[in-house]
């Protein structure tokens, strides 16, 4: 916004210059009879030192304050053109214009996700979700990773995620979800309790560094607390003793052919109270079948899933399958 500032103090200069000038010729030369365009058109060419020619001041009182309006005309008047050349040679008004369009956008967003840290960790999370077609908006305050980010075409708010102005831009009273990412536990914390103060529903994940600061999380309304050392050591540790389930896994998460899933089954859905088997699961999707791995009821989890399981209003489905069988799936819900 800061190009566009310059260009509209300048603007907004030259304009009160030609006010001023026209109305001093008009009141000044009153003995001519200037009408309020010959006393414009005289400010005019006096700013832009083209000389006179069939109108010309007259008056002791008239010829001073030309003087004076030649000095500040020209200046500003040349200010303003060399204001306008930078902008355009820098290309600073695009970039200002691409900034207020994507402030436009990301004010009409609604259910949006907001991911709050660019870094490397956010920068996965963006990854993803642009793999979903998830719509979402990052909220850095490093200016670097905030260029990066828009170079990447990724919708940015500057500034400090801890801050409810901040969070207000990025939407997060429209928003359904928010994953904080920053560095510090105490940050994570600030931001958590800041972004459920501004909305009660928001579902909040963030990262934490130790258990204390998990429970901690916890304690505010996070809805998931994640131990980054915690999972990557259990990674690697799997990795080693039994890579084919750490292959299978990551193949199974990643948005392709075949994908890992989990479906929410919302008040009213078509799915709620029938029982596996009436979904004739096998006989749907026709690039593959879906298949239920788990149903997670409150904090029971129920595996083996078999044809006589029921489902219910509130129960959140783990399928895998094809895309096309899963959307197809999605459609039950």
């Amino acid at each position: 916004m800061e190009p566009i500032r310059h260009v509209l103090i300048a603007v907004s200069l030259l304009f009160m210059v030609v006010v001023v000038g026209t109305v001093g010729f008009w009141y000044l030369e009153a003995q001519q009879e200037l009408s309020l365009f010959e006393a414009l058109y005289l400010t005019v060419a006096t700013v832009t030192t083209v000389g006179y020619g069939d109108i010309v001041p007259e008056t002791l009182a008239g010829r001073i304050f030309t003087v004076g309006l030649i000095i500040s005309g020209v200046g500003v008047a040349l200010y303003v053109l060399v204001e306008i050349m930078e902008s355009v040679l820098e290309g600073r008004l695009s970039e200002a214009f691409g900034l207020v369009r994507q402030k436009r956008s990301v004010a009409k967003m609604k259910k949006h996700l907001i991911i709050c840290g660019g870094g490397r960790t956010g920068q996965v999370i963006v990854e993803e979700f642009r793999k979903e077609g998830l719509k979402f908006v990052v909220v850095e305050c490093e200016a670097e990773v905030v260029k990066e980010l828009r170079r990447q075409e990724v919708p940015v708010v500057e500034g400090n995620a801890t801050r409810g102005e901040v969070l207000r831009e990025a939407g997060v009273e429209r928003a359904s979800g928010l994953v904080s990412t920053l560095p510090s536990d105490c940050s994570n914390l600030l931001l958590a309790i800041t972004a459920r103060d501004l909305n009660k529903s928001l579902d909040i994940v963030a990262r934490a560094s130790s258990e204390e600061a998990a429970k901690r999380l916890c304690s505010v309304g996070v809805k998931k607390v994640v131990l980054l050392e915690e999972i990557g050591g259990r990674r690697l540790a799997k990795s080693l003793t039994k890579p084919a389930v750490v292959d299978f896994l990551e193949s199974a998460t990643k948005t392709g052919e075949t994908s890992l899933e989990c479906l929410k089954v919302e008040h009213g859905a078509k799915l709620a109270g029938k029982r596996v088997g009436e979904l004739r699961l096998k006989e749907r999707g026709g690039g593959g079948r879906a298949t239920i791995l788990a149903i997670i009821r409150g904090e029971k989890i129920i595996l083996n899933v078999g044809a006589e399981n029921e489902i219910r209003e509130g129960d959140t489905l783990v399928v895998i399958g094809s895309r096309a069988s899963l959307e197809e799936f999605e459609e039950l819900e």
